[in-house]
């Protein structure tokens, strides 16, 4: 067959492909298939259509906004699946009509195989599918794997076309991902009574099913419900080997890609710190950390807190080492008690704000072998945000996380992915939530009025002027403090400079 993998690039225009993607291609290939690879920048939607539209399947990362998935199908002729975390939203709501589901380096060659040749889609593993009557189907549940049975053999196709404005050289060898794990590391439950979600009952999507979609989806999603409440990475059970097979693994696929011409590394999962100066040592002992320049790790806030002491010992051994070690990613989502639990973050806003003070402490005594105050999560918006709290966050950030503040803006707001989480059932309870075609089926409203006014007037005064952190606490201190509306409008006006 003719197989086109396509990887949507909304903002990260430099970055290297999915490490997936790169291992799908690769096997495709050497199954006999004909594979192209391209990242795509929404801008670039139509010269990809026009390039590979003559392929007998298009494979499509979840990431792709179901108006983009649509417009693809209707300027092609090309079968559509869709993979990745968020793949089955996408036969639940939007156009597409088959998705791979969960790990699938054993699952994507038999199903590319089972296409070609015309099999039962109810007979190929992690497939879903809709039925020509609409309703939703799926094949057996894939066995279950381990990080390594995904990962090896290691043979990463990364020369992958690029579509899109101009993107700087060498940047599919731009910090390649290394997988140590799978899975969430963080799988409490937000349901239960007493908290934020008291009274709230899980349930699978309203939908058309059949028996063994249905059984599945109480099974694989509602049933595992845990983690942060937007993330799709929750209903993900965590699977590792250990940090000395961790570290194993991390190294045959870091030889691989630094003789590729990779000078740095992401290293996915959530929990690096405790074997994280082990690591940095490994590599030395190999010789790869002649040719690594940087190394990428994220966490979570409470394991940072946990774990300070594991992370200035992996600092040490970065500087005895000549890498520069970056921790980014760390999803502090926002510092007041509500967004905190709104998201399932398991901590308090005091121990939140402890996490960002000892990363920004660090890197103003460790650069530049430790960078710790870039690309973090923040999303203050919610549908129970309040202009109390979009304050308390400002002021947070500015004592607190200063480095934060660019992230403050009034479009800052959380993603209904999917449907099978808490947060989408409690909006859904409320009435904040209503269709949304074009983005992953659904978005929300905010459940106090007065937010509609100071995204409004905060989005209409950053048109013109000022820092989006410093023009939403102006805004939210004038609905608090001024409760005549004209005077507040004549105020929004000054603040535009009118």
């Amino acid at each position: 067959m003719h197989v086109v993998l396509l990887q949507c690039e909304l903002e990260h225009r430099h970055q290297a492909p999915h490490l997936a993607g790169a291992l799908f291609a690769s096997d495709l290939r050497g199954a006999g298939h004909r594979v192209r690879c391209a990242l795509v920048h929404p801008s670039a939607l139509d010269e990809a259509a026009a390039r590979y539209g003559d392929a007998d399947l298009l494979l499509l990362d979840s990431i792709f906004p179901f108006a983009m998935v649509r417009r693809l199908m209707e300027a092609t002729s090309a079968r559509v699946v869709v993979g990745g975390h968020n793949a089955l939203q996408h036969v639940l709501r939007g156009p597409a009509t088959m998705a791979l589901v969960g790990a699938a380096r054993r699952t994507l060659p038999p199903l590319v195989r089972g296409l070609e040749h015309g099999a039962p889609l109810n007979s190929l593993p992690g497939l879903w599918f809709r039925t020509p009557d609409g309703a939703l189907d799926c094949g057996p549940a894939p066995a279950r794997t381990s990080p390594s049975a995904e990962v090896t053999p290691f043979t990463p196709h990364l020369d992958w076309d690029y579509l899109g404005p101009p993107r700087a050289p060498a940047s599919n060898l731009r910090v390649p991902s290394v997988v140590a794990e799978l899975g969430c590391v963080w799988n409490r439950t937000a349901l239960g009574p007493g908290g934020f979600y008291d009274g709230v009952l899980a349930r699978a999507p309203q939908i058309e099913a059949t028996p063994a979609a249905q059984a599945r989806l109480d099974r694989d999603f509602v049933a595992r419900e845990g983690g942060c409440t937007f993330c799709t990475f929750r209903f993900q059970e965590r699977r590792g080997h250990g940090s000395a097979a961790s570290i194993d693994l991390v190294l045959a696929q870091a030889r691989v890609l630094l003789a590729a011409g990779a000078r740095g590394l992401s290293l996915q999962t959530e929990h690096p710190l405790p074997w994280l100066p082990e690591l940095l040592d490994a590599l030395a002992a190999h010789g790869l950390t002649d040719v690594i320049d940087e190394l990428h790790v994220r966490t979570i806030p409470w394991l940072l807190l946990r774990h300070g002491a594991d992370l200035r010992r992996s600092i040490a051994r970065a500087r005895a080492h000549g890498v520069q070690l970056v921790l980014a990613q760390v999803g502090f989502e926002g510092f007041d008690t509500t967004t905190l639990a709104v998201y399932n973050k398991g901590l308090t806003a005091e121990d939140n704000r402890a996490a960002a003070r000892l990363l920004g402490a660090l890197h103003a005594a460790e650069t530049p072998t430790f960078l710790g105050t870039g690309g973090h999560g923040l999303v203050p918006l919610h549908p129970w945000s309040t202009p109390e709290s979009v304050r308390d966050n400002v002021l947070a950030c500015r004592a607190d996380a200063p480095w934060l503040l660019p992230s403050l803006t009034p479009f800052a707001r959380i993603e209904l992915y999917n449907e099978w989480t808490p947060l989408f059932w409690k909006a859904a309870d409320e009435g904040l939530v209503r269709p949304d075609p074009d983005a992953f089926g659904w978005t929300w409203d905010y459940a106090d009025a007065r937010m509609g006014e100071l995204c409004a007037a905060s989005a209409s005064i950053l048109t013109r002027s000022g820092r989006p952190a410093d023009v939403l606490v102006a805004v939210a201190n004038l609905i608090l403090d001024e409760p005549d509306p004209q005077a507040r409008r004549a105020a929004y006006l000054a603040l535009r400079g009118l």
